[in-house]
């Protein structure tokens, strides 16, 4: 039995950490008029961010395209060809269309190649967040689980995968839909720091606003604190950056000092994502007891 672990570019998996039993899928952005597929053609996250900063109107600022179901089909096709059966950890669909095309792209295959397995796991995460799961998800493949072992297990961890985010500029969330323009303008002249997660509907959420970015380096280390899974349990723990490397280092610093960390990476945020944070975010990924926030007023909606 052959199985591959999939997911889109928006895990941010990087190449370090992949092995032969995951593939990552590329998805194509827009720079400054310049289009990118992802894959043979691409930018660095320093390149990257050095181009979001150098945009000069809205029309300059990248924009993102989600994979349509012909795609996800041409992406699985050559995969299934040569025998393996497929476990997908999805994007959240709170965030994108992305997740149901693969479904539909699963289901044209399934008919196509009826002795193999496909099936797509909505993780509920986005970011090194669902590149998390696809992690944990490859070292129970590696101990030696079955297939429908690995479709339980992702079903179950994605629960416990978590992170807590902290953004330098609001104007994005605005441009995403995230904050309204009056509390973009207000976070930039102010200088107000939010923290936001993803919660157990795989919305990204603000919790708490801070005044500088250190306090919400800070309270967001509060977050990990009262939320992580007992450390024994951490088998690995990431911090995510978007060209914000110094603050990166400062943070897996403090955490590996006081819980004693297995394992920590430091991830950087690729463009797909980065397209709708900018330059300047942090974040932690990590196991937690829950995704559930109790000002989060989303969960009561």
């Amino acid at each position: 039995m052959k199985i591959m672990i999939t997911a889109e570019a928006t895990s941010d998996y990087p190449e370090r950490l992949l092995s032969e039993n995951i593939t990552i899928f590329p998805m194509a952005y827009t720079v400054n008029g310049v289009a990118y597929d992802g894959a043979e053609n691409k930018l660095s996250p320093k390149e990257f961010y050095d181009a979001c900063r150098k945009a000069k109107s809205k029309e300059d600022l990248p924009q993102t395209t989600m994979i349509t179901a012909f795609q996800a089909q041409e992406f699985f096709r050559p995969i299934l060809e040569s025998g393996y059966d497929i476990v997908h950890i999805g994007f959240t669909k709170s965030l994108s269309g992305t997740y149901d095309q693969m479904c539909m792209a699963a289901k044209e295959l399934s008919a196509e190649f009826p002795k193999r397995k496909i099936t797509i796991i909505e993780s509920g995460c986005a970011a090194f967040v669902q590149g998390l799961l696809v992690w944990y998800v490859n070292q129970k493949l590696q101990s030696g689980a079955s297939y429908d072992e690995l479709v339980a297990y992702a079903e179950e961890l994605k629960d416990h995968c978590a992170g807590y985010f902290t953004i330098d500029d609001m104007k994005h969330l605005y441009r995403t839909g995230r904050a309204s323009k009056t509390q973009a303008f207000l976070g930039d002249a102010l200088q107000i720091k939010p923290i936001l997660y993803i919660n157990k509907l795989g919305k990204l959420i603000p919790i708490s606003k801070q005044i500088s970015h250190k306090k919400a380096m800070r309270t967001m280390l509060e977050y990990f604190d009262k939320k992580m899974l007992p450390a024994s349990e951490q088998k690995l723990v990431v911090v995510m950056h978007a060209d914000a490397y110094e603050d990166a280092q400062i943070i897996e610093k403090t955490i590996k000092d006081k819980y004693n960390l297995e394992y920590t990476e430091i991830v950087d945020v690729g463009p797909v994502i980065g397209s709708h944070v900018g330059a300047g975010m942090v974040a932690i990924v990590f196991l937690a007891q829950d995704k559930i926030e109790p000002n989060d007023k989303s969960l009561n909606e």
